[in-house]
């Protein structure tokens, strides 16, 4: 799933992009309450269009595409009756005069998930130990037991029919290492499957062939690989020619997700930091999320974790990252929303609030849009 990044207000933020401003309107003096601060993602700037979504003649509404998020920019996944006020250039429009419908978009969103997980020197040791591991204090100590577990309730809360996922690993090597499918068979809803290529780890063979002697970590060149991975995936690269896309396809809905886990900082130095920065600045389509345990360079995680950085103090932390995670990306394709409205202005250039809450949640989005010029307007809301 790919997604944009945030253009809303509430309370003291303001909103910016997409030719919106805000005007700094205290939420004291709006009319729909509610309880916490709600960020409404625009995905998609205002445009007339009719029932159908065609550009109206002189019968239609504005509709726009946002995503609801909370405070710290995650998905809200079910809100309650959302109740809304229209403003227009400052001032309330009353309810009979003009219309604001807030609709749950229908399109079947579909998100991919990379799971990319560093497999350097401390993970193996780790799991030599995994075999003889009886008591459960120890386990929780684990870094490999806690990590195998964690990852597999992960699969199991995330994977379904809307979500796929497909695992890699790295450490010293320049690639990245499929678990389960190839990278170019993309993801799979097999929960079985994954979580049984997860299970290598415990297979001291899998260890002695696969990872044992490549001890150090090759973060950043990683994190390019499994873009390259992703981008595909979706269609929104093209590294024949190299045209990556820096928007979500808002037609397909198709979304991919990148969840990076390391426990240590890049120094295989094959790849710089700011190259990698750069190089997935550029593919602003995807979506990315990190967890980092114990010595790792927290601004760079954060850097790369675009939607979510999620710092681990100990092993024993790692269930409770990734049930994070999975919570966030579950709340994902259900955060979609169509704004539909007419304005009662008929003429000119008319700055749009629209005020919304369900008493939960409470947010605004600006607008800007020019009425159709000596048209008898007819709103089919």
């Amino acid at each position: 799933m790919n997604i944009m990044r945030v253009l809303v207000i509430l309370g003291l933020f303001l909103l910016t992009g997409c030719n919106r401003t805000g005007d700094g309107a205290g939420i004291s003096s709006l009319g729909v309450k509610g309880g916490g601060e709600m960020l409404f993602d625009v995905k998609s700037p205002s445009r007339l269009v009719d029932k159908n979504g065609n550009s109206y003649v002189d019968k239609g509404h504005f509709s726009m595409l946002v995503q609801t998020k909370d405070k710290h920019g995650n998905p809200i996944g079910q809100l309650g009756d959302i109740k809304s006020a229209l403003y227009e250039n400052g001032s309330k429009t009353p309810s009979d005069e003009s219309k604001v419908v807030f609709r749950k978009d229908q399109r079947n969103t579909s998100n991919q998930i990379a799971l990319l997980l560093d497999f350097s020197e401390s993970l193996i040791r780790d799991c030599d130990e995994v075999g003889g591991l009886i008591d459960e204090k120890k386990r929780q100590e684990n870094l490999c037991y806690q990590l195998v577990e964690s990852a597999k309730k992960f699969i199991d809360d995330t994977v379904s029919d809307q979500q796929t996922m497909a695992i890699y690993y790295f450490n010293s090597k320049t690639n990245i290492t499929p678990l389960v499918t190839s990278n170019t068979a993309g993801s799979t809803n097999d929960k079985a499957a994954l979580k049984a290529g997860l299970e290598q780890l415990y297979d001291k063979t899998f260890r002695a062939t696969n990872l044992e002697g490549y001890t150090s970590t090759n973060l950043y060149g990683a994190v390019i690989e499994v873009t390259k991975v992703a981008c595909q995936w979706v269609g929104s690269c093209n590294y024949d020619i190299y045209k990556p896309q820096t928007k979500t396809n808002l037609e397909s809905f198709e979304f991919a997700s990148i969840v990076v886990f390391t426990d240590g900082k890049d120094l295989a130095h094959r790849v710089s930091e700011s190259e990698m920065l750069s190089f997935i600045a550029k593919h602003d389509s995807l979506f990315y999320y990190t967890i980092g345990l114990g010595n790792v360079d927290t601004q760079v995680l954060k850097a790369i974790g675009k939607e979510k950085y999620i710092p681990v103090g100990k092993n024993s932390d790692l269930n409770g990252a990734f049930d994070d995670l999975s919570t966030q990306l579950g709340s994902w394709g259900n955060s979609f929303y169509k704004v539909e409205y007419c304005p009662a202005a008929q003429e000119g250039s008319v700055d749009i609030m629209i005020e919304a809450g369900d008493g939960n949640y409470h947010g605004v989005i600006k607008d800007h849009v020019t009425m159709p010029h000596n048209i008898d307007f007819r709103c089919d809301l």
